[in-house]
C-alpha cells in the first residue's frame, strides 16, 4: 500500500512538472514577440480573443482589408514594433469589384511600401491566407481563390523584398482546431502558429 501511494505521489509530481514545463515554454514563446505586432483581419484578432497576446500587440478586426488596414498604419507607426506579422487576404476576395485580385495586389503593395518607409528597421513578414473547411467552402465559394492570393503573397513578398510564411500548411495539419465555422480557430491553433513563427526569428 505504502509504494503504491509512493508511485501516486511520483506520478503527480511527474504531472505538475510537465505542465509547467508547458506554461513556461508558452511564455517564452510570447516573450519572444513583445516587440511585434500582428496585422489582420478576424482570424488575427483571435489572438486577442484567445488570451495569447495583449491587445496592443495586435491590429485586426473582423472585415479588415489591405485596403483598410492602410488607416491603422498611425497606430502601428506608434508603437514603433521590430516586427510586422500582416494576414490579410481573406475578406479582400470578398470584396464586389470587377477584380478583387488586382486591389488587393495593389493595397497591400501600397501598405508594405508604407510600413518600410514610415519603420524601416522593422522586419516585415507576410503570412498565407489559411484554408476554410469544405462546409463554409460550399456556403462561400469565392474562397476557391485562397490558393490564387497566396501566390500573389507570395510574389509580392519576393517584389518588396519581405519575408513570406506559410500558416496555410500548419493549418491543414491540425484540421481539429478549426473553430464550428470552418474559418476561424481554437486557441490552441494560435499557440501553434506562434511556436512556428518563433522559429523563423
Amino acid at each position: 500500500m505504502k509504494k503504491l501511494v509512493i508511485s501516486f505521489l511520483i506520478g503527480l509530481m511527474l504531472v505538475s512538472v510537465t505542465a509547467c514545463g508547458n506554461k513556461t515554454a508558452e511564455k517564452d514563446v510570447k516573450v519572444e514577440f513583445q516587440s511585434s505586432v500582428f496585422m489582420g483581419d478576424s482570424i488575427t484578432e483571435g489572438f486577442v480573443f484567445n488570451e495569447i497576446l495583449p491587445r496592443e500587440a495586435v491590429i485586426a478586426g473582423a472585415g479588415a482589408t489591405a485596403g483598410f488596414s492602410y488607416d491603422d498604419m498611425d497606430a502601428l507607426v506608434e508603437k514603433k514594433p521590430d516586427k510586422v506579422f500582416i494576414m490579410l487576404g481573406s475578406c479582400d476576395l470578398l470584396m464586389p469589384v470587377d477584380d478583387p485580385k488586382e486591389l488587393f495586389r495593389n493595397d497591400l503593395t501600397k501598405l508594405v511600401n508604407k510600413i518600410k518607409g514610415e519603420l524601416p528597421d522593422s522586419k516585415i513578414y507576410l503570412q498565407s491566407i489559411t484554408p476554410v473547411m469544405q462546409d463554409a467552402l460550399k456556403a462561400e465559394p469565392r474562397y476557391k481563390g485562397i490558393e490564387e492570393y497566396n501566390e500573389v503573397l507570395k510574389e509580392l513578398a519576393d517584389e518588396l523584398s519581405v519575408n513570406y510564411v506559410d500558416i496555410g500548411t500548419l493549418a491543414q495539419e491540425n484540421p481539429d482546431l478549426y473553430a464550428e465555422d470552418g474559418i476561424h480557430f481554437k486557441k490552441e491553433f494560435y499557440q501553434l502558429w506562434l511556436q512556428k513563427l518563433s522559429k523563423l526569428m
